[in-house]
């Protein structure tokens, strides 16, 4: 929440308002977490707070998949979230940011979050310190949930062939092609403009 609250710039609409105030209103913040309305990342954020207040929290809503690829020059980063907006930041830092509906990419974002939810409904939240990004060759899946983060990792090439994690490798890399394709001449992970 920190993090947020020291890059927010301009006015602060209520629900940051509400997220980042000194003298926390959690029944207000429970409102903002359940509110299917609110944007993904605003929701995590609320579920977030309730938890670290040891608030009851809904098990398994899923919120976003974040997926990360170490590449020669750096890590690429793929966020996909259930309103269907998404950021990839490739290994150069280039950002490309999608937010509001309808818009290009819903098809394939639904498809990552899909795929998610079956890999979230087999697994738990992950209860150990965050990791470094992940070594050269893996890939590691972290699910943005209700009751915490769960997060698969390992080599790519075995990921792909399982049976939870491959279809989600395979949505993700079609949204990413999708996403490069048309706000760059650049393919994935090539440093280009995206």
């Amino acid at each position: 929440m920190s993090l947020f609250k020291a890059h927010h710039k301009g006015d602060l609409e209520p629900q940051w308002k509400t997220l980042f105030s000194d003298n926390l209103d959690f029944e207000a913040i429970t409102k903002i977490a359940i509110d299917m309305k609110q944007e993904s990342r605003v929701r995590v954020l609320a579920f977030n707070a309730l938890r670290a207040a040891m608030k009851e929290v809904p098990p398994k809503e899923l919120l976003g998949t974040i997926i990360e690829v170490r590449l020669p020059g750096g890590p690429d980063t793929l966020a996909v979230f259930t309103d269907r907006s998404a950021r990839y930041i490739n290994q150069a830092g280039k950002i490309i940011v999608v937010e509001g509906t309808p818009n290009a990419f819903e098809r394939e974002s639904e498809q990552v979050i899909k795929t998610s939810k079956a890999i979230v409904s087999a697994i738990g939240p992950w209860d150990k310190a965050r990791l470094p990004p992940p070594k050269k060759g893996n890939i590691r899946m972290t699910f943005l949930v209700s009751d915490g983060l769960y997060v698969g990792e390992g080599p790519m090439d075995a990921m792909q062939q399982e049976q939870m994690a491959g279809p989600l490798i395979g949505a993700a890399t079609s949204l990413l092609v999708k996403l490069v394709e048309k706000t760059t001449n650049n393919p994935p992970g090539s440093g280009g403009n995206g």
